[in-house]
């Protein structure tokens, strides 16, 4: 069996006020490109199609647009795509029997009846499109999971010494799985699982991380005998497991995100060609996604706000990039320090975005980073104002702003205690 496997496309991210919509387009028409050169039994979609839960109209137009394109490029293909954290599910899923007669298998939820997992809702064959008529294997096919909706092991299922209660529903959920595709694979076909996750020991190097970190899943709660899992969640393409065989833990590969979603992603991106035998021989290809607008943070070091500003001035005029300044400071920049690296971007091809903050000599002790979702929560709305403003910019909000902020929120409360 050979796919195609990619993820985490976010459709419809404004990336600091610019609009990605032609990245986009650019990275669809190489994967349609690409589905026509290779001819896949399948297309892997592994979650965060879109970036938002409530994707706008545009947004979902392209999205559409995309997968029949795609379709069209090799009409023998399965398409299947699941959710991820940023997608609603049950808004990805509300077309699924218009998508299902053109081939394309979508899942956004588990699928339940009365209150029971339908594990067999799951499992999705594959045909072949070199052989017609013939099967080329299995896919496992899940939205994103939240830990606590991971149902209850069986009462007969044993719990490894060891193992948390979390580690133990998801070891069951697999292995249930897994049995019900060995049920439909009588000729032990390759198959394969998709999910959206963070796996314990994968690279999130430059990865958004959200508040309160990362939720991992062990490696080891996943089932022997699936040959490959595909991964979305991680925007960095890498391989968990470099090999593997028949009677062994699957390959576990993140395809990583087509484009940079934020200025640590400065990495090359890619989707990932695998082809997998009966024997469990599997090949890995990454299949390079050109970066038709780079992120740069210029200069790579921190540098006093001026140099770095002229190091803005100087960058080349026809050349497209978004730019992050890196800017080292003592105290805070100038209140004019955004309106000047505006006015140095005018009329060049690049974006400029935001400054990277470095302060020395003094302890950022009103800083954000590392701090827990309650002590945010403790904060005031003028307080996360502030936080986020010092963060983005580099320096304080000044007293007007401050002012307005608090005239808003006292109108705000105003009209709740009216309702």
């Amino acid at each position: 069996m050979k796919i195609i496997h990619t993820s985490d496309w976010h459709i419809g991210q404004i990336f600091n006020e610019y609009d990605r919509t032609g990245e986009h387009l650019a990275f669809f028409r190489r994967l349609e490109e690409t589905v026509a050169e290779e001819r896949p039994d399948a297309l892997l979609v592994c979650g965060d199609i879109f970036h938002n839960p409530l994707p706008s109209a545009q947004s979902q137009n392209i999205y559409t647009e995309a997968v029949l394109s795609l379709k069209k490029a090799c009409p023998g293909m399965t398409i299947v795509i699941t959710a991820g954290n940023h997608d609603s599910g049950s808004r990805l899923e509300v077309y699924r029997k218009l998508w299902d007669l053109a081939g394309v298998k979508v899942t956004g939820c588990l699928s339940r009846s009365a209150g029971k997992i339908l594990y067999r809702d799951h499992i999705i064959r594959i045909p072949s499109v070199s052989d017609p008529g013939e099967t080329a294997g299995f896919v496992i096919a899940l939205p994103y999971i939240y830990r606590q909706n991971y149902p209850a092991p069986e009462e007969d299922e044993g719990i490894p010494e060891g193992e948390d209660a979390t580690a133990a529903r998801q070891r069951s959920f697999y292995n249930r799985l897994m049995a019900v595709a060995d049920k439909e694979n009588t000729e032990g076909l390759p198959t394969v699982m998709m999910a959206h996750m963070a796996v314990t020991g994968c690279d999130i190097t430059g990865h958004d991380e959200p508040i309160g970190g990362m939720e991992y899943v062990p490696y080891s709660v996943f089932p022997e005998g699936c040959d490959y899992l595909a991964l979305g969640h991680i925007h960095r393409p890498q391989t968990i497991r470099a090999s593997g065989h028949a009677g062994t833990r699957p390959v576990a590969r993140y395809s990583g995100s087509p484009i940079p979603l934020n200025f640590d992603e400065d990495y090359g991106h890619s989707i990932s060609v695998v082809e997998m035998e009966r024997q469990g021989d599997i090949k890995i290809r990454e299949v390079e996604i050109p970066c038709s607008i780079p992120v740069l943070t210029l200069p790579e070091m921190p540098v006093p706000f001026e140099e770095a500003l002229q190091a803005l001035r100087d960058f080349p005029d026809d050349r497209p990039a978004y730019i992050r300044l890196n800017v080292l400071i003592r105290d805070f920049l100038p209140q004019n320090a955004v309106f000047k690296a505006v006015a140095a971007a005018q009329g060049k091809a690049c974006r400029y975005c935001s400054m990277k903050v470095t302060r020395t000599g003094k302890e950022d002790k009103g800083r954000s980073a590392g701090m827990t979702a309650d002590e945010i929560r403790s904060l005031g709305p003028v307080d996360v104002a502030r936080l986020y403003y010092r963060n983005r910019f580099g320096c304080e909000m000044d007293g007007s702003q401050e002012q307005m902020l608090e005239e808003i929120i006292g109108e705000i409360r105003k009209e709740d205690e009216k309702e």
